[in-house]
Formats: C-alpha cells, structure tokens, sequence
C-alpha cells in the first residue's frame, strides 16, 4: 500500500533532518559522574549513588523542611582553593557556604541549588526538625543521621 498523508510526496530515499535538541545531564560535582534523578515525594531530587550526595534545586530544601529555613543559602560563599566542583544546572563553580551546624555546603553562585554531601541534607533537616522527612531521607539514601 502506498504512503498517504504528509508523507505522500516526499523522497523516502533521502535522510529526514530531525530537530537538535541539546539535553544537559546533571552531572555530581564531586565525582564528575551521572546523577540519579529520583522522585522523592513531590520532588525530583539529583541523587549520587558513588558518594551518596544530593542535589536540591532552589526551592526545594524548604519544600522537604515543611517551612522556611534561616537565610544562610543567601550567602555568596567562595569558591574553595583546588578542584572545582560545578553546578549540575549551569557547569559554574559552586561556591562554598556555612550552615546552621557548622556544615559546609556548595551553593550555584546563579541560585540554582544546593550541593549535599552524604548524610548533610539529613543534619541540616535534623536541626530544622524535621525528623520524619530526615527518617525518610535515612531510609532512602542508607544514612545513618539519628533523629
């Protein structure tokens, strides 16, 4: 049977040009490899199964907190001496910020998200007493943050 529709006229012979679409793959920014991406809850959540990191895009840390969390992820932080650990969104430099807590946490220097070391999202939430999102957390990932 002959081909009907838009695609009756044309030379199947010749190779059709397809639209490039470019896709950046969220990338850790510690070990350079894939992220996981997991659905956590409501949450899309960037998830490094080498060293257990998580990636929270903005917004997202308070969405798992149930509320506002202190101001401190508007610090401009510093890009530390040596390896460069880059934004999963953008490829800049992630700048490092102090937490409540005293952790250390690399922030996208564009207001894309928050880099979290294994088990510092679970701290982090611990101290903003959210300890049924931290239990969750711990049974997801294997941390071991007490609540």
């Amino acid at each position: 049977m002959a081909p009907t529709g838009p695609i009756a006229n044309r030379d199947l012979t010749q190779p059709v040009a397809y639209r490039k679409i470019l896709v950046m793959i969220p990338v850790c920014p510690k070990c350079d490899v894939g992220l996981f991406n997991l659905k956590f809850r409501s949450l899309a959540v960037d998830y490094c199964d080498q060293c257990r990191g998580v990636w929270l895009d903005a917004g997202e840390l308070e969405l798992l907190a149930g509320g506002p969390l202190p101001e401190f992820q508007q610090q401009t932080g510093s890009v530390p001496a040596g390896k460069k650990h880059l934004c999963p969104r953008c490829d800049k430099p992630l700048h490092e910020i102090t937490a409540p807590g005293e952790l250390t946490l690399d922030r996208c220097p564009s207001g894309h998200g928050l880099w979290f070391d294994a088990d510092e999202l679970q701290q982090l939430l611990t101290m903003a007493h959210a300890d049924a999102t931290v239990a969750l957390l711990n049974d997801v990932f294997g941390a071991t943050v007490k609540t």
